[in-house]
């Protein structure tokens, strides 16, 4: 897991040894035993800023780890957000590795049963890749066990949101996976142009919790790389629906 944070922080770095059912949402399964890097960060808005202390300004609280465990901290209501940086295997890497073949989105508000069943349609099928729509169906079962079947949103795209701005999610949690040449930046702090902008690898899972109208939320944004003119990637959102 490449380390998620590029500012001169407050972090924590602990190796934790996890127990043989660490394997499980591992997507390893040769994971057994091993020491674990947990991060923990509190990071400064900006190299040598005296005028902005790092424990004074409202940056995010952010804590990252490979192993699926760290999502048991969501709980805590000190974190803003939980990076599970998961190892996949080399397949999915090489089967992403090309530019999506046309321009597609799918948007859907309805409870996980139903998100299931679209997800296995042969229309979507067409759209996207198998191994996309599979891991959409399983991160669509996680939202749900976190948020308590909570109704979901859920946005698969193979290009990035129109603006590109930094936004702090609209709803109380948010899930965001990019794959293949996608990524999520996040700033450490509310303003981007003053703030410092860190980006997380393909396939890590981020769950971002809202920010309720404060500016402690922390924002973020999907970006898309440009091979050849040619938008490569697709990223996928998860929020819970509202009203």
């Amino acid at each position: 897991m490449t380390p998620p944070f590029d500012t001169t922080a407050v972090t924590e770095k602990r190796l934790i040894p996890f127990p043989d059912v660490s394997v499980v949402m591992s997507r390893n399964p040769h994971q057994r035993g091993t020491a674990t890097l947990f991060m923990e960060s509190w990071p400064a808005p900006a190299p040598d800023s005296p005028q902005m202390p790092p424990l004074t300004y409202p940056a995010p609280h952010v804590i990252a780890c490979s192993n699926a465990s760290i999502l048991l901290d969501l709980h805590r209501s000190d974190i803003d957000m939980v990076i599970w940086g998961r190892v996949v295997p080399d397949v999915w890497h090489k089967a992403l590795a090309e530019p999506a073949s046309s321009r597609n989105v799918f948007d859907m508000c309805v409870t996980r049963e139903e998100l299931a069943d679209a997800l296995t349609s042969r229309t979507l099928a067409k759209e996207f890749p198998p191994l996309v729509l599979s891991d959409a169906a399983e991160l669509s079962s996680l939202f749900s066990a976190v948020t308590k079947d909570c109704p979901q949103r859920l946005r698969l795209a193979t290009m990035p949101p129109e603006d590109g701005t930094f936004k702090a999610a609209s709803g109380a949690l948010r899930l965001v996976c990019c794959y293949g040449a996608a990524n999520v930046e996040w700033c450490s702090y509310p303003d981007p142009k003053v703030g410092m902008t860190n980006t997380l690898d393909a396939f890590a899972v981020v769950f971002i919790k809202g920010s309720g109208g404060h500016e402690s939320g922390c924002l973020h944004r999907v970006c898309h790389a440009k091979r050849g003119g040619v938008t490569s990637g697709i990223h996928l959102i998860i929020d819970i629906l509202t009203g």
